[in-house]
């Protein structure tokens, strides 16, 4: 089909998420993971059961092992692998930094292959649910 002898191209709108991304953990383009990290185990303080969430941030062939506790007033990000974790989420530190910042939904990541998940995966879900964007509505991937 033309149009004055130029090609109509269809154009598609940019495809949006259904999923809520988080509230930011980091501010501006802040690229500490370890200040992210602590940010999440203070926002995850008002979690209804204690537990520890272990985090694997991989960067190029080197790897961090992180024990997030949560659901405690005293909970605290440490560098090393927590020995019963709940849960196990492993990524990639920059698309840990999208998601902390609040630019990338944690299920996005997951479906997009970006981030992989283990351990009690409805605790895992309870833990989006509780840390996402209140301005932007919640829904469940299932």
């Amino acid at each position: 089909m033309t149009q004055g002898g130029k090609p109509i191209r269809a154009t598609l709108p940019p495809k949006t998420s259904p999923f809520a991304p988080l509230k930011a953990l980091v501010s501006g383009r802040g690229r500490d993971v370890e200040a992210s990290l602590s940010k999440l185990s203070q926002s995850l303080g008002s979690f209804e059961t204690p537990l520890h969430i272990h985090v694997r941030l991989i960067d190029g062939d080197a790897t961090e092992d992180w024990d997030v506790a949560a659901g405690s007033k005293k909970g605290a990000a440490r560098r090393g692998k927590p020995k019963n974790p709940d849960v196990r989420v492993v990524l990639r530190k920059d698309t840990w930094i999208q998601i902390a910042g609040g630019k990338l939904s944690p299920y996005d990541a997951l479906f997009g292959g970006k981030l992989r998940i283990g351990g009690d995966v409805d605790t895992a879900k309870e833990v989006v649910r509780h840390l996402s964007d209140p301005s932007v509505p919640y829904v469940s991937p299932c």
